[in-house]
């Protein structure tokens, strides 16, 4: 007797991992300096990424393109205070989140955000 089995292989993407930047942002310091906690929360996690010197706030992703953050980016945020700025943004490679952070200065010579590699978290 011939019996006939089907099998069907499925193959997968890992899934892309929701991640958003959180802040707990408190009032200014003696010398009048704001400050942030920039957090990344994921899945039911949230870790601190940074302390910053002013208001930290979400970057709107249609601004992506302009701050040189690659549209694959999960989200992205920043910070602006006296003249210069702190900037980050997360993407998933495999099954860790990676997180660059970027700065700005009024008086920099050159252009850009310059973005480098900043902390790398375990799914």
């Amino acid at each position: 007797m011939l019996s006939l089995v089907h099998l069907t292989f499925a193959q997968t993407k890992p899934s892309t991992t929701s991640a958003k930047f959180t802040f707990k942002t408190y009032p200014e310091d003696e010398n009048g300096t704001p400050h942030s906690d920039i957090f990344i929360s994921f899945g039911k996690k949230i870790a601190k990424i940074d302390k910053v010197a002013g208001n930290a706030d979400i970057t709107d992703p249609s601004l992506y393109a302009e701050n040189k953050i690659p549209k694959n980016a999960l989200a992205a945020c920043g910070s602006w205070w006296a003249g210069a700025g702190d900037y980050y943004y997360v993407i998933q490679e495999k099954n860790k989140l990676v997180i660059f952070k970027g700065w700005q200065a009024e008086e920099q010579t050159d252009r850009g955000y310059h973005w480098k590699r900043y902390k790398s978290i375990q799914l």
